[in-house]
Parts: C-alpha cells; sequence; structure tokens
C-alpha cells in the first residue's frame, strides 16, 4: 500500500484543506467579527428589513443556505438562498429597498455573485459582501464587507450567516437563540478535536470507496447545505466522481427505486435535530442490502455540540476523507483545476471561485 503521509503533509498546506486551521481560524474570526456582525442584525431589525436573499455559487451557496434556513425557522423575517443569476431572472418583486442581500464569494471576484450584486443595488436594496479579502470588486461595490482573511471559504461565512440569522432571531424572541450563538463561540476547540481524531477512518473509508464513480450525499435542515457543498462542489471538484445530493424526506419519492438495478454508495449526515428520524428511516431501508454502500457521519458523536451547529463539525471528518481519495485517485495538487479559474466559463474579466 502506498505511504500517503508525505502527500497528507503537503495537502494540508493546500487551500481546498481548511480543518488543519479551522481551529484557529474561527476563533480569530469569532473574536474580531462578532460584534459587528450582530450589530448588523439589529440593524436590520430597527431599519424594518422586510426579506432577506443569501447569495452565492457552489460552497458560497450552501454556506448561505443555512442563513436562509435559520432565519425562515427561527425568525418572522422572509429569507432566500439564490445564485447570483437565480436572483437576476426571478426577478422578485420584494427585492426592494426594504430588502437586505447578503452576497457571499471566496474571491470576491466572482462572475455571477458579482452580476447579482449590482443588480440588487439596481433594485434599491442594502447589500453586504462576504470575501476573503478587501481587495476585490465585491467590497468595492457592496454597501458593507465581512472579510475573514482565511481559505476557510465555507466555514467562515457560515459563521457569519448564523450569528446574523440567530442575533435576529433573538431579538425577535427565540429563546432558543442565545444557546446556539454560545455554542458557535465555544466551538473552536472542538473542532481543533475532531481533526485530530477524524484521520485514522478517513484513511480507511478513503481504501474502501477508491474504487467508487458515484457519491450520493443524503441529509436534512442544518446539514442540508453541507451535503450539497460536498456532492455538487466537492465529490466532483476534488475526487473527479460523480456525485449528487438527494434531501432525506425525498428519497422514497424516486431515487428509491434504483436500488433496483444500480450499486449506490451513500454518505449520509445524521443530525441531532428534527429531521435525524427522517434521515435514520433511510439509513435503515438501505442499510444490509448487498448493492449499498454506505458512510455515516453522525453528530450525536459530538454530545457537546448544540445541534445547530451540525455542519461546523461534520465539515472535518468530510474533508479528510476527500483529500486522502483525491490522494488515492492521484490528484496530488489539490488546488490545480481543469476548466474552473481558466475562463472557460466566466465572462466580463470574472474569476473563479
Amino acid at each position: 500500500m502506498t505511504d500517503l503521509t508525505p502527500l497528507i503533509e503537503q495537502a494540508k498546506h493546500s487551500e481546498l484543506f481548511t480543518a488543519p486551521h479551522l481551529e484557529a481560524d474561527l476563533a480569530a474570526f469569532l473574536a474580531e467579527q462578532s460584534e459587528r456582525i450582530m450589530a448588523l442584525a439589529a440593524e436590520a431589525v430597527a431599519s424594518g428589513v422586510r426579506q432577506i436573499y443569501f447569495m452565492g455559487s457552489g460552497g458560497s451557496w450552501s454556506a448561505m443556505y443555512s442563513g436562509a434556513y435559520l432565519l425562515n425557522r427561527f425568525s418572522a423575517l422572509p429569507a432566500e438562498a439564490l445564485t447570483g443569476y437565480d436572483l437576476i431572472h426571478r426577478a422578485p418583486r420584494r427585492l426592494d429597498a426594504h430588502a437586505w442581500v447578503f452576497a457571499a464569494t471566496y474571491s470576491g471576484n466572482t462572475e455571477d455573485t458579482i452580476a447579482g450584486l449590482r443588480y440588487a443595488k439596481s433594485r434599491g436594496a442594502r447589500t453586504i459582501g462576504i470575501a476573503r479579502r478587501r481587495d476585490c470588486a465585491i467590497a468595492r461595490e457592496a454597501d458593507a464587507m465581512i472579510d475573514y482573511d482565511s481559505t476557510a471559504l465555507y466555514i467562515l461565512p457560515l459563521a457569519a450567516v448564523y450569528l446574523f440569522a440567530l442575533e435576529v432571531a433573538r431579538l425577535g424572541g427565540y429563546d432558543g437563540a442565545a444557546p446556539a450563538i454560545a455554542g458557535l463561540q465555544a466551538l473552536p476547540p472542538v473542532l481543533g478535536r475532531i481533526y485530530r481524531d477524524s484521520q485514522p477512518r478517513a484513511e480507511a473509508l478513503s481504501a474502501q470507496f477508491a474504487d467508487s464513480t458515484l457519491l450520493y450525499a443524503i441529509a436534512a435542515g442544518p446539514l442540508y447545505g453541507l451535503a450539497y457543498k460536498f456532492a455538487l462542489t466537492v465529490f466532483m471538484e476534488n475526487i473527479r466522481i460523480h456525485g449528487s445530493v438527494i434531501a432525506s424526506d425525498e428519497f422514497r419519492h424516486g431515487p428509491v427505486e434504483m436500488l433496483d438495478r444500480q450499486r449506490a454508495d451513500m454518505v449520509f449526515l445524521l443530525g441531532t435535530d428534527d429531521t435525524r428520524a427522517m434521515t435514520q428511516r433511510v439509513l435503515d431501508l438501505v442499510s444490509g442490502r448487498d448493492n449499498v454502500r454506505t458512510i455515516v457521519y453522525d453528530v450525536a458523536e459530538h454530545a457537546d455540540v448544540h445541534p445547530l451547529l451540525a455542519p461546523f463539525v461534520l465539515l472535518i471528518p468530510l474533508q479528510w476523507f476527500v483529500v486522502y481519495s483525491a490522494l488515492r485517485a492521484g490528484i496530488h495538487d489539490l488546488d490545480e483545476r481543469v476548466f474552473m479559474g481558466r475562463g472557460i466559463l466566466s465572462q466580463g474579466g470574472a474569476n473563479w471561485p
């Protein structure tokens, strides 16, 4: 068996593999930005905002999904998660001077997100950019800016929208917001522990699934955004195999029939919130079938983590699995792309990601 240790050490310096420094980066971000983001939430409530749009592409969209999920579940403020061009093509009637638009892009120069931001501004909406650095198009054009100076392009934007949405919910009277915010503030050392503990299992799983050509990600609720991220922007982008995301409650409405004739490799993300029972039902259904192989990541293994914070912790074992799987597939430069970032699909000088 090939010794992957030197490649793993090299991978720890890639932009893809953020887990090694999430503990430090999240702690720094929370210390520097929490007060400001919560002040933005107070401003939104005081100003009488009527609609929030969370906008991004790929992994950025998956983080923005969580902001919309939290606001819709725990506040009376309507919210949607859209891509930039989806915002433009829908042209929603509620996009006006009483709307706020969060626009997330790692580079700050993503074509889709810039186009959506400009469209939102043309409709009179207040815009808040989220990007790695302030030296970018989003920072120059947004009305307000949240920058995070880290390669953690999922976790730190996720923390930003979590703080914003939970504070809006708290100000609106949701009693469960304060414990969730406190749990987020206490999360960095937990992420460090999970990073150190997750490696051996990931190495073993990557060997077991080295012949996989398609991975389904099955999840719901707070974990759906993470499942989307890995199925559609990590399994395909970084391991270069097929990927698909299926909401747990939708599995029996069509997808289950593939099991009559097809083999399936399925990654289950089990939360400890109300959606757990439905995801477990799907897992129970497929377990033991000769043509199904499963990987299960369960937040219940981390009893000190608030149920709403599930995506923060399950990102780490998923990343370990992807890193090992990519290296086994001969993809040793985890940041190299064949099509993305080469101007093949971009217009107007924009870039990826």
